[in-house]
C-alpha cells in the first residue's frame, strides 16, 4: 500500500469516527505532519510506519520567552 493510500485510509477513518475519536486525533496529527514536512515525506514516513508497527508524531521545540511554540519535526514512535 502506497503512502497516499495509508494517508487516505486513516483521513477516512478520522471522518468516519468524528471529533473525539482516536482515528481523528491521529487523523489530525497526519494533515499536521503533512503541512509540516510536505507529501513526499510524511508519505515515506507513513510507509515505513506501515512496515514496522509505529505511528508519526509531532515534536516541539521548547519556546524561548519570546517565541511561540511550533512543531518542528515529524517522527516515527
Amino acid at each position: 500500500m502506497s503512502g497516499k493510500e495509508i494517508f487516505d485510509r486513516y483521513q477516512l477513518a478520522a471522518l468516519k469516527k468524528g471529533l473525539g475519536s482516536h482515528e481523528f486525533d491521529y487523523g489530525n496529527i497526519l494533515y499536521q505532519a503533512l503541512r509540516i514536512e510536505g507529501e513526499e515525506k510524511v508519505f515515506q514516513l507513513l510507509e515505513l510506519a506501515e512496515n514496522t508497527g509505529k505511528r508519526i508524531a509531532i515534536s516541539y521545540s521548547v519556546p524561548g520567552a519570546d517565541t511561540d511554540a511550533e512543531a518542528t519535526i515529524v517522527i516515527l514512535v
